[in-house]
């Protein structure tokens, strides 16, 4: 049966701050609802990886042919929005036009690199389409001959929560990370404990959550809580969750085409007028697959199979339309062949197949991203300031996704020419709407140095060519004086 959830629940305290005094009561008040988060975010997390409800199903009729069939498309539509948004590294780039700001991004993002964001970036973003929510850790790296001064960490939602103050704008209070402790024979005890960062720069250390007792506390130097909240959407919704009726309502389809099939080819037998002989039996009959009848009286022996099979194209059909609907809601783009009668028309066939809608989702996925993604910068530069005497404001850079930067390249190539010939636009404006580059401030300061550069070396060119002609003109005019 079908489970119906409603995305995951904020946790909200009406406490001003989190202090030693309070922390213990404030965790086990928040712990409850995040019980019931981590409740479904388990089921979505198992739905993804293949344990659904069909395994469960069962049969009055035949109960020996019940097919339990998966066709997981909860794990297609993940993967495809996971590859989809961040199949390419996410960039840093400065949003001013400043040589040093740039230079220092530039090293940000190799800093990034190096830190293997992006593989991060991809565990992150699978937990919020498994299920709407995901976290981010960023600490500072206490080694300072590490080449890395920070670390980042993409933490289990269901171990993970952040509390709010109840308030219009829902501010963090802690961010929460906690573990289940193991004896030293490491079976698993119900003991936990929970790591929990403040917005005050304090740092408690509580184990147990009904009659929990604080046992460390300490401080930190960070600009801000370190466990980031990224929610996939404000109901912190799972990327399939919305269908799940749909993706079960498939299972049982494909289940019982396949008992169908199981049923015609071992169909019933039923004996008309007659008797099996003497010491037959029909488990002997099915055994042996032979059978001798005896007429009754004057009617006449016969047996007969019972077959009956499902309309193979009804159920296509039925099964299409399923698959179109989950399609549809989801932002999933087509996989038939893609024809339009018209194959130069390339925007017509991502219309057609859906890219657009994908695209779309896309884009919503970014909005909601480039928020959370800003607090962990704020984090990440004031470390690489302290600790590498870089010059980053969090303010001056913005997030960019590569994804599709050259889809339809033509069309965006004649766009700049095109702007770049008006000298009632701004060349940086052409730039930025031209939708070729990632990083617009940085190419448009590229394009700008190679024009001046290309310039000079015209005039230079233009002076030394005058120049060549006028000395050729003097020196005709030594050897072929005029009367």
């Amino acid at each position: 049966m079908a489970r119906t959830m409603f995305g995951r629940r904020q946790i909200r305290t009406s406490e001003e701050t989190i202090t030693a005094e309070n922390v213990v009561r404030v965790l086990s008040s928040a712990y409850t609802t995040h019980l019931m988060n981590r409740d479904e975010i388990t089921y979505l997390y198992n739905y993804y990886k293949g344990l659904q409800p069909v395994l469960e199903r069962t049969k009055d009729i035949r109960p020996e042919i019940c097919n339990q069939i998966i066709e997981n498309r909860a794990n297609q539509i993940v993967n495809f929005r996971v590859g989809y948004t961040v199949g390419k590294p996410i960039q840093y780039v400065a949003t001013v036009s400043d040589d040093t700001t740039s230079d220092d991004i530039a090293r940000l993002n190799d800093l990034m690199r190096v830190a293997g964001k992006a593989s991060k970036d991809k565990q992150l973003v699978e937990w919020m389409m498994i299920c709407g929510v995901g976290y981010r850790m960023a600490l500072s790296n206490e080694n300072r001959g590490a080449k890395i001064p920070f670390e980042l960490h993409a933490l289990d939602p269901r171990n993970t929560f952040i509390i709010r103050r109840n308030d219009i704008a829902g501010t963090p209070l802690a961010g929460v990370y906690y573990i289940t402790n193991e004896n030293i024979e490491g079976e698993t005890t119900d003991k936990q404990t929970f790591y929990i960062y403040t917005n005050t720069g304090e740092y408690f250390v509580v184990e147990g959550w009904q009659s929990g007792e604080l046992v460390d506390k300490s401080t930190y130097q960070l600009s801000g809580i370190p466990i980031i909240e990224y929610p996939l959407n404000h109901a912190r919704l799972g990327a399939f969750e919305v269908c799940l009726s749909l993706l079960d309502a498939l299972n049982d389809l494909d289940s019982n085409r396949l008992d169908s099939v199981a049923q015609f080819v071992q169909s019933l037998l039923v004996a008309y007028n007659c008797e099996l002989p003497e010491g037959e039996t029909a488990n002997s009959v099915r055994d042996r697959g032979i059978v001798f009848l005896k007429s009754n009286g004057e009617n006449k022996a016969d047996l007969k199979v019972i077959s009956e099979t499902l309309n193979q194209d009804q159920i296509e059909t039925l099964k299409r339309d399923i698959i179109d609907a989950i399609n549809e809601i989801v932002g999933m783009p087509s996989q038939g062949n893609g024809s339009t009668g018209d194959s130069s028309n390339n925007g017509a066939v991502i219309l057609k197949n859906g890219w657009q809608g994908a695209e779309t989702r896309a884009q919503d996925f970014e909005m909601m991203f480039r928020e959370p993604e800003q607090r962990m910068l704020e984090i990440v530069t004031d470390i690489c300031n302290n600790l590498l005497s870089m010059h980053l404001d969090a303010n001056n850079i913005d997030v960019k996704f590569t994804r599709r930067n050259y889809e339809d390249l033509l069309t965006k190539s004649q766009t700049l020419i095109t702007m770049l010939q008006n000298d009632k636009v701004h060349p940086q404006c052409a730039y930025e709407a031209s939708g070729l580059f990632i990083d617009t401030q940085d190419a448009y300061n590229m394009g700008m140095d190679w024009y001046r550069e290309q310039t000079e070396k015209a005039e230079q060119q233009m002076i030394a060519t005058a120049t060549a002609n006028k000395e050729a003109a003097v020196k005709e005019d030594v050897e072929n004086p005029t009367s």
